[in-house]
């Protein structure tokens, strides 16, 4: 009998151990859900940053106007990414060539990693992008 006594009670156990693994999947499936929205927001910022220059500099050559040409850049991004935002140095044209090099910014919506502070530099996606002006 008293090795009988010595044992513990084991009921409940697999109840506990299922809400781990199943604490530990959700776990899982957020970092998954917020790595394919951050991949996914880099993509959408790089290459609405290289549609945007090549516009831009499409406008440039026609109308040799730094103004027009920014502003078909901002709306090619707003059309594809709406609330990114050009960076401080983010419109350069070179007069010379017609090449246009735009860098914009905006941070990926997440669930979890936008809310914890070391990891919210990692929602942060930037693209560069550099068109140079039709030749036809």
């Amino acid at each position: 009998m008293r090795r009988v006594e010595r044992l513990r009670d084991e009921r409940g156990l697999i109840g506990k151990i299922m809400f781990v693994w199943l604490a530990l999947l959700v776990v899982f499936l957020l970092g998954a859900w917020d790595t394919g929205s951050i991949l996914l927001m880099r993509y959408k910022v790089s290459s609405a940053a290289n549609d945007a220059a090549f516009e831009a500099a499409s406008v440039y050559k026609t109308t040799h106007s730094l103004d027009q040409a920014k502003t078909a850049a901002l709306d090619q991004i707003q059309q594809q990414v709406p609330g990114a935002k050009l960076t401080k140095d983010g419109f350069v044209l070179d007069p010379t060539t017609g090449n246009v090099t735009i860098t914009i910014t905006k941070r990926a919506s997440t669930l979890l990693a936008g809310r914890i502070s070391f990891l919210k530099h990692f929602t942060k996606a930037v693209g560069t992008g550099t068109g140079s002006p039709p030749t036809l």
